[in-house]
């Protein structure tokens, strides 16, 4: 047993060390193509990102489920921004966020694509390292924490947000339908999912666009909307209509 965590422990520490060279080469690659600071009249281009990078340690997972950390890789999914620019459009202190930066940089979700000379001081404009984020960790990793739900959360708290900036009016399209799924309806829908998330994530950005968010969940509903199959005899201790999942009355 002591064999198989030590095994399951250095995986993991081979992994983290891997996105750590991941972000130093990243790093360099940047510093190469760089060179020198940009002039004050050159803008920051935004690079195009990697469609998706897969987060796969714990020191990924805490750093991308801080709600702030959340925000932040947000707003430099687009655009390119030094942590005082960050800052201003979060109300938060520069010295806070170049903290978060920082972490976010360690667990190779963001990089410094540019750097600037601002009154005196090199200033870093940071984009995070790709479009998408998934997720592939072990229950050992995440604990009682569900990625699933994590995403849903901020999800949650961006719609919270670009309510209370836009109104109701600007909410988009949103919906909550319930169906019967066969395994072969379900599976269909699922390459629908994909196939829309997939050509969102590479969508050509729209210099001139807005910036649109878009989560989308097909999941099993909880035991309490699930009723015995119509063509199904009714298991032993129910009636027709009744719910075998559900408490006894």
């Amino acid at each position: 047993m002591d064999s198989y965590r030590d095994e399951r422990e250095a995986a993991r520490e081979a992994a983290r060390e891997a996105a750590r060279e991941a972000a130093r080469e990243v790093e360099r690659e940047v510093e190469r193509e760089a060179g020198a600071l940009l002039p004050e009249d050159v803008p920051v281009a935004m690079p195009t990102l990697p469609p998706r990078l897969t987060i796969t340690t714990m020191e990924q997972f805490k750093a991308i489920a801080d709600p702030t950390r959340s925000r932040i890789l947000g707003i430099i999914q687009n655009q390119p921004a030094t942590a005082k620019q960050i800052a201003d459009r979060l109300g938060l202190a520069p010295g806070t966020v170049g903290h978060h930066l920082q972490v976010l940089e360690a667990a190779g979700l963001a990089r410094v694509t540019a750097r600037r000379l601002v009154r005196g001081i090199v200033a870093k404009y940071y984009t995070r390292t790709a479009r998408i984020f998934n997720y592939e960790l072990p229950p050992d990793v995440t604990g009682d924490n569900s990625p699933s739900l994590e995403i849903m959360t901020h999800a949650r708290d961006e719609l919270a947000d670009a309510l209370a900036d836009h109104g109701e009016a600007q909410r988009g399209k949103i919906g909550f339908p319930h169906a019967r799924l066969s395994p072969e309806r379900i599976r269909y829908y699922e390459q629908q999912i994909e196939a829309l998330m997939e050509e969102l994530i590479e969508e050509t950005p729209d210099p001139t666009g807005a910036i649109y968010g878009c989560c989308v969940a097909l999941f099993r509903s909880p035991r309490y909307m699930q009723f015995a199959e119509p063509s199904q005899p009714a298991p032993s201790g129910t009636t027709d209509g009744e719910d075998p999942c559900a408490p006894p009355r």
